[in-house]
C-alpha cells in the first residue's frame, strides 16, 4: 500500500497521487457495472443500487438503508436468502469500503471539498480533543475502528472511520483494514436480522394488511426511540464533560 507522508515512494509522485485519486472511482463504477450485468433482472439492479445511493448520502445509515433494501427485495423477488443478504449487505459495506479508501488516500484534498471539509475539520478537533482526554484509545485503535464502523451510529460509517483513524494516527493501511472489517462484520448482522424480520412481517401482511402495519410501525417506534435515546445519552454525557472542564 502507499507510503506514508513523509517518506519516498512511486505514490508520492504526481502519477501516484493521480492513481490514487482515481482508483476508487475506478472500483466502484467496475463494482456497478458487474452488479448490472449479472444481475438477470434489472429491477433487482436498481433496488440494490438506489439503497447503495442512499447510503452514500447522509443521514441515511446501513441501519436503515439495508433492511429497507432487504424489504423492498424480499417483497418483489424470490431470492435466496444466502443471496439476498450477501447482494444487499455486501454492496453496502462495499460503499464504506470505497469511500474510507479514498479518504485515507486522499485526506488533504477531500479537506478542501466544500462541505465536507467542513464536517471533517469539525470531526477532527472532536477526535483530537478526546484523544487528549483517553490516551488508552490509540492502544486499541485497530479494534475501536472496526467497533465505530460496526455500530449504526450517525456519522460512524467509511468517512467518520477514516478521519477517527488519522486523528488516532493509525497507518493508512491498517486504518482501511480496520474498516473493512468493521463494515463487513456490522452490514451483514443488519442484513441477517433484517432479513428474517422482513419475512416474519410480510407473512403477517400476508394474513392480514392492518396487523402487518401495526406491526411495521411498532418495529419503527421502537428504532426511532432507541436511536433518539442513545443521540440524547451521548450529547448528555458530552455536556457533562464539558462542565466539568470549566
Amino acid at each position: 500500500m502507499v507510503e506514508e507522508k513523509g517518506e519516498t515512494g512511486f505514490f508520492d509522485t504526481l502519477w501516484g497521487r493521480i492513481i490514487l485519486f482515481f482508483l476508487p472511482f475506478l472500483i466502484a463504477g467496475s463494482y456497478i457495472y458487474l452488479l448490472y450485468i449479472i444481475m438477470y433482472d434489472k429491477s433487482v439492479f436498481w433496488i440494490v443500487g438506489t439503497g447503495m445511493f442512499g447510503y452514500f448520502f447522509p443521514p441515511a445509515g446501513k441501519e436503515s438503508v439495508i433492511p429497507l433494501t432487504i424489504g423492498a427485495l424480499r417483497s418483489q423477488f424470490n431470492l435466496s436468502t444466502l443471496a439476498t443478504i450477501t447482494l444487499v449487505s455486501g454492496s453496502i459495506a462495499f460503499v464504506d469500503i470505497v469511500t474510507s479508501y479514498f479518504l485515507l488516500y486522499n485526506f488533504y484534498i477531500a479537506k478542501a471539498i466544500p462541505y465536507l471539509g467542513g464536517w471533517i475539520e469539525k470531526f477532527e478537533n472532536f477526535g483530537a480533543k478526546k484523544m487528549k482526554e483517553k490516551e488508552w484509545i490509540s492502544k486499541i485503535a485497530f479494534v475501536g475502528v472496526a467497533l465505530f464502523v460496526f455500530f449504526p451510529f450517525q456519522g460512524s460509517g467509511g468517512v467518520g472511520a477514516s478521519i477517527l483513524g488519522k486523528v488516532i494516527g493509525m497507518d493508512k493501511y491498517k486504518a482501511w483494514l480496520s474498516i473493512i472489517l468493521g463494515a463487513f462484520v456490522g452490514c451483514f448482522m443488519i442484513g441477517i436480522i433484517s432479513f428474517y424480520l422482513s419475512g416474519a412481517v410480510l407473512s403477517i401482511f400476508k394474513s392480514s394488511v392492518f396487523q402487518g402495519l401495526g406491526v411495521l410501525v411498532v418495529i419503527i417506534a421502537m428504532f426511532i426511540f432507541f436511536y433518539y435515546y442513545l443521540e440524547e445519552r451521548s450529547a448528555m454525557l458530552e455536556l457533562k464533560e464539558e462542565k466539568n472542564e470549566a
